[in-house]
């Protein structure tokens, strides 16, 4: 049986193992980090599989936008600790129904964010090209 603890992240408190954070403040609001940040609430997990399943339910509900009529603040947006235990629940319960197609899709998504930080990589290679042979050409007697 997977177990899941959320609380709000703070310096002071050790982090367990299997554990990734989720962005709390702002309109990324559920976007799940490998890295804490001031604004941010701990998912721990009992086991490394458990966390994977979490973390990849965290992702789908932030890229999907699922969090964003949650947020409540008038100048800076930010999502409350006991909205997002109950939407990541029920997102947990869903996932445990359709477990051998959250799997497929857990697969796919790595595939694709890999992909993705190559792509990012290329695309910083090619701006380091451009600007050598923008130099090059500018400082050319």
């Amino acid at each position: 049986m997977n177990y899941f603890k959320i609380i709000t992240y703070s310096q002071k408190n050790i982090i367990p193992q299997y554990s990734f954070f989720i962005l709390c403040k702002g309109l990324n609001s559920g976007k799940p980090l490998d890295k804490s940040t001031a604004n941010c609430f701990v998912v721990s997990c009992n086991d490394g599989a458990a966390r994977e399943i979490a973390y990849w339910v965290c992702y789908g509900l932030w890229k999907s936008k699922s969090l964003h009529k949650y947020l409540v603040g008038s100048v800076i947006e930010f999502l409350r600790i006991g909205d997002f235990r109950t939407i990541f629940n029920e997102a947990i319960a869903e996932e445990k129904i359709r477990h051998a197609e959250h799997e497929k899709m857990i697969g796919t998504l790595r595939k694709m964010d890999i992909l993705e930080k190559e792509f990012k990589q290329n695309i910083l290679l090619i701006n380091d090209a451009k600007k050598a042979l923008y130099y090059r050409y500018m400082h050319k007697k």
